[in-house]
């Protein structure tokens, strides 16, 4: 798509993120009907936590934000900081995490998402960083087959669920 750009951005752009966010958002929920048994806040609730926590992690050293734009408007992003690595993993100190990667659904398809890993692996690489880990939703199918076209492969996996006789 030759009218796309991907750019850098700081915490001044996340109020740019808010739809592309909420739409995320409504895809978990679309995506895995499970969560009906788990407590959810509202999506305005969640986008103010989510709000803040885009602004803790972009204050971090070498955090990044990069926003994709078609014809001036956001259609997607991607949010990634550090993470310090633990005892198991030689990865130099320290490795990646992709928070968020968004693209609108009329958008989907049209090769939003690699460009926007592009620019992740090009700024992972400028920073010296080797190692990317990324969480998705388990029955978030497009998702995880992206990703495995990207070279990921699933590492661990985290259960959720309410706790008997909790009343939730």
């Amino acid at each position: 798509m030759d009218d796309l750009i991907v750019v850098k951005a700081g915490a001044e752009r996340i109020g740019d993120l808010e739809p592309l966010w909420k739409a995320l958002h409504s895809r978990h929920l679309a995506v895995d009907p499970r969560l009906t048994g788990v407590p959810i806040r509202s999506q305005a609730s969640a986008w103010e936590r989510r709000r803040r926590l885009y602004e803790e992690w972009l204050a971090e050293e070498d955090a990044f934000l990069l926003i994709a734009e078609h014809r001036g408007r956001p259609v997607g992003y991607a949010l990634a900081h550090m993470q310090e690595a633990d005892e198991s993993w030689d990865t130099h100190g320290r490795f990646a995490e992709l928070e968020s990667l968004s693209v609108l659904a009329e958008m989907r398809g049209r090769g939003v998402g690699r460009r926007l890993m592009s620019g992740v692996y090009e700024e992972l690489r400028r920073l010296g960083v080797g190692v990317l880990e990324i969480g998705v939703v388990a029955t978030n199918e497009r998702a995880r087959r992206f990703y495995e076209r990207e070279g990921f492969a699933p590492w661990v996996i985290h259960y959720l669920g309410a706790v008997p006789g909790s009343g939730r």
